[in-house]
């Protein structure tokens, strides 16, 4: 079998040999023997044996010859190395491949034995290790066995053995000995028959010492492969195989990469998820090693089946592929060099230095294994191959070395560089200028060590001077690096942390100025809190800090051109001997390339986070939601692609949703897996953080959530605050950096106005609110929310603003007041905190915050609350007690407090008396605030009161007991506090005792009888009665007074006793007067009533005004949050597009459905087909900064400063001043439903209700003008009150437009267009109704819209007048029309020309586009599109379609002749007109009207209606769903639809009883209207029964309808209708309109004028008018008075006048230009051809750059090498304007001036916007990304657009071109071209002026339609192959208004352009069309030189005007031109 693969190599052995000295030949060698050196000689013997033998070995036949050739063949190696060169060079490994597949078979004749024979092992032994010993440390050998012999022959050759039950233990063997090259593992897989697990692994155990490093993996491939072959089930070989790779992955880190490199994930997969039931032990171990491999290592595709894998058909998730998909990632490595030492890589120098003199930075992202014990070990150096001018070495105990020639000792820099982990390590080295020259040492981004160090001196000239890694002999570090970077020129210090934080994956130049993206959110919080502890640290230098933050966000200032080298595995280009290409770098010895795609990656290629989304929202049981949320979370973790993705689809908040709806299956492991991602540390909590802040407000703050979860994790949701705020280090960093805005506050206070928690959970919610409260005590985030909370709930508010119960259900009323009880008492005990209180006092009136809180009938709680704060105020400020009194608190107390009053009040109250010193029992007390006296007087007179007079008995005992509470502390205090004797020099407060003793005793002298408790109370009040009177603070009368009670209370108590008192009342009271004082008194108590009065009111009224506020806040709240919900829960665009044509996991037996897309092609053409669901899923990208880097707000101002309020505490409380603290407008949002449509940062400014008018159905919407972008919203409407809401719930008169048919259901959409899109607009009438306006948008879209009425379209289109003038026009973006085919270059005319068509016309431009279709430069189909358009049609309204006429007479031959008159309709008469018997119908029915004096008429119906327009496209959406609307709601009768072309003809034209209809556009465009794709049964027609479906078309369409649409549009065209067209022209738009002599008159309600519909008053009188008008149909506007003039007819009539030669015409005289006009020089080929129309030139564009079109000056360069990350430049005169990193960008065109599409390696396809600021020097022109599109599933390599059909093409390695919609950025369908690397497609064109479109790849070039609809295809693969070049290389469409042939040009390798065009003439009759492409000529380019072998190859052709393009891989551009 190998026999075919010897190559003949005695040929190169009788030449010298290339082993010995090239001067003596082999001859001489032999015949002189004696001038020869002795190890020479002997070395040529060997050579000459090794020869001989490896000869005898081909020949050798008995396996005895076999094993005596083999032996010798490896002692001969063995003894020296160089033969091993000659065995490779004499075919020595294909013979070997031959012996190992020919063994068996000769043991299979010599021995029917069942064991191996003994010489059959050992012949086997001997070829695997002359293999392993040919291969061992020989790179070329190496080298030789991957590529020439394969694996494929490898495990061909093996197959046989390991197919052998016999022998396959012993080849397994083998194959191990190879793979590690050490043959004690001969016996490994023997003797083990039916053996358990355990002795298996008892048997590696044995085996651990001999685990070494894979040296032949391809032997451990085959060895796997042979463990698990499909027909043998033997587990113990499986089991073995499997494990043996295991611990292999498991012993090295070496050999985890080579075998992650083997591809077997797959097969791995299989086993584990395909169904078959493993043994557990064999399962483990399967998953053990899968999990390794993705560890490391997956491909996208088994990726993709992965997942695909992971949802079963029934929707549910399949737990073992989420297992895998769980393990898989947890992804730990980046792209990496692998090196096992000795191993190093050298890299090429770039500049003229290799040591740079402004010194130099090198950084490294490197992983160490292990570090031996004894030496230093190289990690870089700068050298001359045998010095080192630098180098750094690593020591033993992690520390480096460095040694220079600057210096004579080495500089020992303190590190410790761990192993096992990924670490940074940048050496920055400073030389002498200006300071001292240093070294510093950067570890992970921090400093660790800096020492002062000469620079080194001299410079190496050799070709690589960098050597990273160590090569020498006894190196043994095994080591790993991600990236190395060596600059030239010191870093900054604060760079090496940001390029640290951006982590090893960053491998590209620090060149985009939005490097923070590349910051996963770790990285980007770990940069914030360092930024944030420097600006903590340094209170100064807070500038210094932002300025940092702003150069972050601005890029790093690393300017490219001192970056020397970069090298990593993803962008370096390595040597290639074999070419003999350099490049960048080499490999020295034992350097491997780990190509690391994780499965973070593959996710992002294959649908990015959704796909994730996706696992979690079909997760069934919390085993499924943890790990799915696994799958997730560490999806994003360490991929900022993913992280960008997962923001921009909302994705956290969908999460949230989903997880609301599954909350209940949320268990620990899910919480703490979540929560993990947001930033908390579960293991140390003291490190906890918010890494993530939109996914923190998301998820951890959607309470709603979390309060329906179980209860323990309700707890640890909850705790988890207290961690961050409180446990956690970087507390002020969580709470000032990240919660500060979110408000959790007020979330907090919503919560528990809510019933969400069950109400055991209060205190942990209360608790929860403390610490967030506490965290941050401010004015906004804290205290007025708490406050106004407080005030709002604490008290009921009797009537006041309305409830909001109406509208929430889930608020919590019955418990308000408790639980605002509760947060007052939490609140109560923050300010117990001085600084809290200071905090506090210094941003509110705490006087009447007091006042506000305590209400007018405080609770118990509330009163002591109250108190507290008030004895807190007390011992802070000594002014309080004065301010209170200015706002009358005193006296506002006294009246309040007796009615809360308990012994916890009278506790507080006491506190306040004595202030807190009263605890401590040895101190006499001392008043400290005798204020509060009078309220204790009044609480205790009420307290008597109601224990006598309360009905309740209850309540009177209750009272009894705080009244003697009271009266013992009243008599205590009076008894030992002094001070307090002193209040009693107050007649005031005296007097309300007395009054209170007196009421008291009168109350009980009259009562029947006393109880105890009453006898108690008046014994303790007359003994404290009887302690003040003795007092001398008290004044005579006073004692006299209470004398007098103490008598007849003493007789109550012991009314036995003697009448006379024991206590001397006179001695008591003394004899002073009294009557004077007691007057004063009074006085001053009224003055103080009005004062309390007021005061009491104006709290009244800011507690109503907070209460409102807060109401509205509530409702606000409840709003918002459903509105949230219901947005949130709208969002399925990111699931439906996993499960489109191409997501992945794609429906199979979906149908799609098409609709005519709105879109127009070139005048206003409306042929493209759309999706007909529902919402195809977007691809906009929103813009937000990912992982941020915060401005930080340093709080500069130390927290114990309290400011004094800007308000003074003045007596009269203004109601100004109230407003100010806590009142805050709520603004009812009315547009809350459309904000989320806004684009960000835009604002709403205007707003009107419209109709959007789509064919017959008008949808009422909202038409937004935005400060930005135009909006159309379907479906809402603003009612009376200006609020948005459903037009489902909306009433009708609302938006109602007369005649139109309502439809609320279908296709809402939401449009929108940035105001820079919007061309122009005209006003149009809609039902005759002059209130419409249509607006044209530059991307070929248009908007009829219907006004309530004129004012409010005069409104809009003032608007639209100011923002067209502003935009102004930019010349080069103007939709650059459509058609340059006119001469030369002229196509700028005809462009500005066509990019107006779409708006209104003035009568000059009606002129201009008369005069060029007189001179034919526009077609008979574009001049009625403009005339129609001039005349108020538009596709858009049914009832006034585009007219178009019926051309053809002839629809019976099966061959159309156009010379001949009547083939053709006649066109000077209408089609009611066209026979004698319908003009004699006509006239008669005129005549008898006139005579009846009605108004006379030719016809009842009209030539175009809306029922016309929808009877002829019935077959397609949305027509068919009008025709059923028109028709109430079914088909018509089977027999009326539109069956059949001729009858339809007939019927218009001869039939009496017909109509007359003329025809649309779409008869001459779209052939799809003429098939029923969509299957619809519209019955069978009665004369036949045949089934109706699609038109039957004339014979000569051949069963076509392409061809009918081709061969009809070639009628339109002709020479006959050209002459005639004119008087059709009259007809319809001209002097003849309404004309009775032609017969054309029509119903008078179908003329302009006729009818007002505003007019008809009667609904119903309404609706008939409008049936009318539906079926009567509308005439056109008449625009011309006078005849219409001829079109000129002389020259060749398919060219415009004055051009005598077109290439479609002419091609055979076309002929190459003498020179190149341009060149690009030889090593730039051509890629594209761009045009300039402002320069009037052909710009060509090299392979990675393009210029922007009629923009030649700014331009594009993308990385195109096979190693790069793509990024993209943009360009303006040749400087850099803007760096995108990461574009992957690998294919690029322009759409228009501002709009790119690049085509990229990551099978995305992008499209990005142009920006252009004149102003900004740095960045005149800058680029956004505006859509992402996914759906191939390889990357892509060629890309086309087409603006004027806003169509984007591309093509991929996947054999597929996708279709998408330029606009929308959607997805529509596939070409297919198979698959495999011969359908990959590499080219896509498509035609502007007919949407065709041509895809090519090696095997086929196709043409399809703007529908993917084929046409015909070309057969490649006979083509002469060249290796280089497919067989065609470019393509080009010629492209005029109307060509009469179709030209397609193509360019191939070998120099030769071929113009071919495509027709169905080879049709056979009968048969249905077959296409044929057909070729009209082939050019031969002109080569530069003489030699045959350098034929240019055409890389790049365009068309324009009649002149061809073509560029050439030699860089040349060179045009075709016409003779003049």
């Amino acid at each position: 079998m190998f026999r075919t693969l010897f190559t003949p190599l005695s040929a190169r052995f009788s030449l010298p040999s290339p082993l010995s000295s090239p001067r003596q030949t082999a001859t001489e060698v032999l015949s002189d023997p004696d001038d020869i050196d002795p190890e020479d000689f002997a070395r040529d013997v060997l050579v000459e044996l090794m020869r001989n033998s490896t000869e005898r070995l081909k020949t050798a036949d008995t396996l005895q010859e076999r094993i005596e050739v083999l032996t010798e063949i490896h002692k001969i190696m063995l003894q020296d190395a160089c033969t091993k060169d000659v065995f490779r060079e004499m075919d020595g490994f294909l013979v070997l491949m031959s012996v190992l597949s020919t063994i068996h078979p000769t043991f299979s004749q010599e021995s029917l034995k069942d064991s191996a024979g003994p010489e059959l092992l050992e012949s086997t032994r001997l070829v695997f290790l002359i293999l392993s010993e040919a291969l061992h440390k020989h790179n070329e050998n190496v080298e030789y066995f991957k590529t020439t012999v394969g694996l494929e022959s490898f495990s061909q050759a093996v197959l046989a053995l390991v197919s052998d039950a016999r022998t396959v233990k012993q080849t397994m063997s083998f194959l191990a000995c190879l793979a590690l090259h050490n043959f004690a593992w001969s016996r490994f897989f023997l003797h083990l028959t039916g053996a358990d697990y355990a002795t298996m692994d008892r048997k590696f155990q044995d085996f651990s010492q001999h685990m070494g490093l894979i040296h032949v993996p391809e032997a451990l491939l085959v060895l796997y492969n042979a463990s698990v072959l499909p027909d043998r089930d033997d587990p113990v070989l499986r089991y073995m195989g499997t494990k043996l790779l295991d611990r292999l992955a498991l012993h090295k880190h070496r050999n985890q990469c080579v075998l992650s490199s083997l591809g077997l994930v797959r097969s791995l997969f299989e086993r584990l998820c395909g169904g078959a039931q493993l043994p557990k032990a064999e399962r483990q171990v399967v998953q053990k090693l899968m999990k390794r491999l993705l560890d490391h290592n997956v491909q996208t595709e088994d990726a993709r089946l992965m997942f695909q894998r992971a949802i079963k058909s029934d929707n549910t998730l399949d737990s073992d592929v989420l297992e895998v998909l769980r393990a898989g990632m947890k992804v730990k490595w980046p792209e990496h060099f692998s090196f096992e030492s000795p191993a190093a890589l050298r890299v090429s120098r770039n500049g003229s230095r290799a040591l740079p003199s402004t010194g130099f930075t090198f950084m490294v992202w490197l992983w160490i294994e292990q570090v031996p014990r004894d030496k230093t070990h190289n990690i870089f150096s700068i050298s001359t191959g045998d010095r080192d001018i630098f180098s750094m070495k690593l020591r033993p105990d992690g520390s480096l070395d460095c040694a220079s020639t600057g210096n004579k000792e080495p500089a020992v820099l303190k590190a410790h560089l761990a192993k096992g982990r990924w670490t940074h390590v940048t050496l920055i080295h400073y030389p002498h200028r200006g300071t001292k020259p240093t070294v510093r040492l950067f570890v992970d981004g921090g400093m660790v060590d800096s020492v002062q160090w000469q620079y080194p001196r001299g410079d190496a000239n050799v070709d690589r001077p960098y050597i990273i890694g160590d090569s020498s002999s006894d190196a043994c570090l095994n080591w790993c690096i991600a990236s190395a970077y060596l600059f030239s020129l010191p870093l900054p210090d604060e760079l090496p942390r940001i390029i640290h934080d951006l982590g090893p994956r960053y491998v590209s130049r620090f060149q985009a100025a939005d490097l923070i993206r590349f910051l996963t959110y770790e990285a980007a919080t770990s940069l914030n809190i360092n930024l944030y502890a420097r600006a903590e640290q340094t209170k100064g230098s807070a500038a210094e800090v932002k300025h940092l933050i702003n150069s972050f966000k601005n890029g790093l200032g690393i300017n490219e051109s001192s970056i020397i080298f970069s090298i990593s595995p993803a962008t370096t280009l390595f040597e290639n001997k074999d070419a003999g290409e350099s490049n960048d770098a080499a490999m020295d010895n034992d350097v491997f390339v780990a190509r690391c795609n994780g499965l973070d990656l593959a996710m992002w290629e294959i649908g990015g986070a959704a796909v994730a989304l996706r696992l979690v929202q079909l997760a069934q049981n919390p085993h499924e939601v943890s790990r799915a949320l696994g799958v997730l979370t560490d999806g994003l973790r360490n991929s900022w692609q993913n992280s960008e993705d997962m923001e921009q689809l909302r994705g956290y908040e969908i999460l949230a949703d989903i997880l609301r709806k599954k909350c209940h299956l949320i268990n620990m492991t899910g919480f703490e897996t979540l929560f993990e991602f947001l930033g908390m540390n579960f293991r140390s909590p003291d490190h906890s953080t918010i890494v993530n802040t939109v996914a923190y407000r998301a998820i951890a703050l959607d309470f709603q959530l979390w309060s329906r979860t179980r209860r323990e994790i309700q707890l640890v949701h909850l705790e988890h605050f207290a961690t961050l705020l409180d446990t956690s280090r970087h507390k002020r960093f969580n709470m000032k950096q990240r919660m500060s805005k979110m408000g959790v506050v007020r979330k907090l206070l919503f919560v528990l106005q809510t019933d969400w928690y069950p109400s055991d959970m209060l205190p942990f919610l209360l608790e929860t609110l403390k610490v967030v409260a506490e965290a941050n005590f401010s004015i906004d985030d804290a205290i007025r929310p708490l406050v106004s909370y407080l005030a709002a709930n604490l008290h009921e508010m009797s009537g006041g603003a309305s409830s909001p119960r109406s509208i929430i259900s889930r608020i919590d009323h019955q418990n308000a007041q408790y639980k605002a009880e509760q947060v007052f008492r939490m609140f109560a005990s923050i300010l117990d905190n001085p600084n809290m209180f200071n905090k506090f006092t210094a941003v509110l009136p705490l006087t009447r915050i007091c006042l506000l809180l305590l209400g007018d009938r405080p609770t118990p709680l509330i009163a002591t609350l109250v108190l507290r704060m008030i004895s807190t105020a007390l011992t802070i400020s000594t002014s309080f007690s004065r301010k209170f009194e200015l706002v009358s608190g005193w006296n506002v107390l006294r009246l309040v407090l007796p009615y809360g009053w308990d012994p916890t009040v009278q506790d507080a109250a006491f506190d306040v008396l004595l202030g807190r010193s009263r605890d401590k029992r040895e101190i006499v007390p001392t008043v400290v605030c005798p204020h509060i006296v009078p309220a204790i007087f009044a609480s205790l007179k009420l307290s008597l009161d109601s224990s006598r007079v309360s009905d309740d008995t209850q309540v009177r005992v209750a009272a009894t007991n705080y009244v003697e509470h009271l009266l013992e502390a009243l008599i205590d205090t009076h008894s030992t506090s002094p001070t307090f004797r002193e209040v009693f020099r107050s007649n005031a407060v005296t007097q309300s005792f007395i009054d209170a003793y007196k009421m008291y005793s009168t109350s009980v002298a009259y009562s029947l009888e006393i109880d105890q408790g009453t006898i108690r109370v008046l014994e303790k009040l007359s003994h404290l009665g009887l302690s003040i009177a003795l007092d001398n603070a008290v004044v005579v009368s006073q004692k006299q007074e209470i004398m007098d009670i103490l008598q007849s209370a003493e007789s109550l108590l012991n009314p036995r006793a003697t009448q006379e008192t024991s206590v001397d009342a006179a001695a008591v009271v003394g004899t002073k007067s009294r009557r004077r004082r007691m007057a004063s008194v009074r006085l001053s108590m009224q003055l103080g009533e009005s004062a309390v009065k007021r005061s009491i009111i104006r709290i009244h009224e800011w507690r109503k005004s907070v209460v409102i506020t807060e109401r509205k806040r509530l409702r606000k709240t409840v709003l918002d949050l459903r509105e949230h919900n219901r947005q949130i829960a709208a969002l399925t665009d990111w699931s439906t597009v996993l499960t489109t044509e191409r997501g992945l996991w794609t429906k199979p037996d979906v149908i799609p459905r098409w609709r005519l897309d709105e879109t127009e092609g070139p005048y206003r053409v409306r042929k493209k087909l759309e999706h007909d669901n529902e919402e195809m899923p977007s691809s906009k990208v929103d813009h937000q900064q990912i992982g941020d880097v915060a401005e930080l707000d340093v709080d500069t101002q130390s927290i114990m400063q309290i400011e004094v309020p800007p308000w003074s505490e003045s007596y009269d409380l203004s109601s100004t001043d109230i407003e100010d603290q806590l009142g805050e407008e709520i603004v009812e949002d009315k547009h809350r439903r459309v904000r989320h449509e806004l684009e960000p940062g835009d604002v709403i400014e205007a707003v009107k209700t419209v109709a959007r008018i789509s064919g017959v159905d008008s949808s009422p919407g909202l038409l937004i003008f935005g400060r930005s972008h135009l909006y159309l919203l379907d479906s809402l409407v603003e009612n009376d009150d200006g609020e948005v809401i459903d037009a489902h719930d909306a009433p009708r008169k609302l938006f109602f437009v007369p005649g139109s048919i309502m439809d609320l259901d279908s296709h809402q959409r939401a449009q929108r267009w940035p105001h820079d899109q919007i061309m122009s607009f005209s006003d149009r009438t809609f039902l005759f109704r002059d209130v419409a306006l249509e607006v044209y948008f530059r991307d070929s879209r248009s908007l009829l819209v219907v006004f309530v009425d004129r004012k409010q379209r005069r409104e809009m289109t003032g608007r639209l007048s100011q923002i067209i003038s502003r935009m102004g026009g930019d010349p080069g973006s103007a939709g650059l029309m459509k058609s340059p085919f006119t001469g030369k270059l002229s196509a700028k005319v005809s462009s500005a020309f066509g990019s107006r068509m779409a708006s209104g016309f003035n009568s000059d431009e009606l002129a201009i586009a008369q005069r060029k279709w007189q001179s034919r430069e526009i077609s008979n189909f574009t001049y009625l599109s403009i005339l129609n358009q001039v005349s108020g049609r538009t596709p858009s309204d049914a009832t006034q379609y585009p007219v178009f006429p019926w051309v053809l007479n002839d629809y019976t031959s099966h061959k159309l002749d156009f010379s001949k008159a009547d083939t053709f309709r006649d066109l000077s008469l209408p089609m009611g007109a066209l026979t004698e018997a319908r003009r004699d119908a006509a006239g008669s029915r005129y005549e008898n009207l006139m005579s009846v004096g009605e108004k006379p008429f030719h016809y009842g119906t009209h030539f175009s209606s809306s029922m016309i327009v929808c009877h002829f496209l019935i077959r397609m959406e949305p027509y068919t769903h009008m025709f059923k609307t028109l028709q109430g709601g079914d088909w018509d009768l089977p027999d009326r639809l539109f069956i059949d072309l001729k009858r339809a003809y007939s019927s218009a034209s001869q039939d009496i009883r017909g109509d007359v209809r003329e025809l649309i556009p779409e008869f001459f465009s779209c052939p799809e209207f003429l098939e029923n794709a969509a299957n619809l049964d519209f019955g069978v027609q009665q004369n036949t029964g045949e089934k109706i479906h699609d038109v039957k078309l004339p014979p000569w369409a051949k069963n076509d309808p392409l061809l009918f649409i081709v061969l009809h549009r070639k009628a339109l065209e002709s020479d006959y209708v050209s002459e005639h067209l004119p008087q059709w022209i009259d007809l319809i738009w001209g002097y003849k309109q309404g004309d009775p002599e032609s017969y054309n008159v029509f119903h008078p309600l179908s003329y302009e004028g006729a009818i007002d519909l505003d007019a008809i008053t009667d609904d119903l009188e309404r609706e008939a008018t409008v049936g009318i008008i539906h079926n009567f149909g509308q005439t056109p506007r008449k625009i011309f008075a006078s005849p219409h003039p001829n079109r000129h007819m002389h020259g060749n009539s398919a060219l415009p006048l004055g051009i005598i030669y077109g290439i479609a015409e002419d091609y055979h005289i076309l002929t190459q230009g003498s020179r190149p006009l341009k060149d690009l020089g030889a090593d730039q080929p051509v890629r594209n051809l761009i045009l300039d129309l402002i320069g009037q030139q052909v710009v060509p564009c090299p392979d990675g750059s393009l210029c922007v079109p009629s923009r030649p000056h700014e331009g594009i360069i993308w990385d195109r090498g096979l190693a790069s990350t793509g990024t993209l430049k943009v360009v303006v005169d040749r400087k850099v304007s803007q760096v995108v990193e990461s574009a992957f960008c690998c294919c690029a065109t322009f759409a228009d001036a501002d709009t790119l599409v690049t085509g990229s390696t990551d099978n995305m396809v992008r499209l990005w916007h142009f920006t252009r600021n004149d102003r900004s020097r740095e960045q005149p022109v800058s680029i956004q990304l505006t859509h992402l599109m996914r759906g191939h599933t390889a990357r892509v390599i060629s890309i086309a657009t087409s603006r004027a059909w806003s169509l984007i093409v591309s093509g991929s390695k996947d054999g597929s071109a996708a279709l998408w919609d330029l606009n929308r950025g959607v997805y529509t369908r596939s070409i297919w071209h198979g698959s495999g690397s011969s359908a990959e497609i590499h080219l896509v064109a498509v035609n502007e002026s007919t949407g065709y479109i041509a895809t090519c790849s090696r095997d086929r070039l196709w043409l399809h339609t703007i529908n993917a609809r084929p046409i015909v295809s070309l057969d490649l693969s006979d083509a002469a192959p060249s290796p280089l070049y497919p067989p065609v290389t470019s393509i080009a469409f010629l492209e005029r208004d109307y060509s009469h042939t179709d030209l397609i040009a193509t360019g191939a390798p070998d120099g030769t352009i071929a113009l071919r065009t495509w027709d169905a003439n080879s049709t056979h009759e009968g048969e249905k069309a077959q296409w044929r492409f057909v070729t009209l000529k082939t050019l031969k380019v002109k080569s530069e030189s003489r030699f045959r072998s350098s034929i240019p190859c055409v890389t790049a052709l365009r068309f324009v005007g009649e002149s061809l393009y073509h560029g050439e891989d030699t860089g040349k551009l060179y045009g075709w031109e016409l003779p003049d």
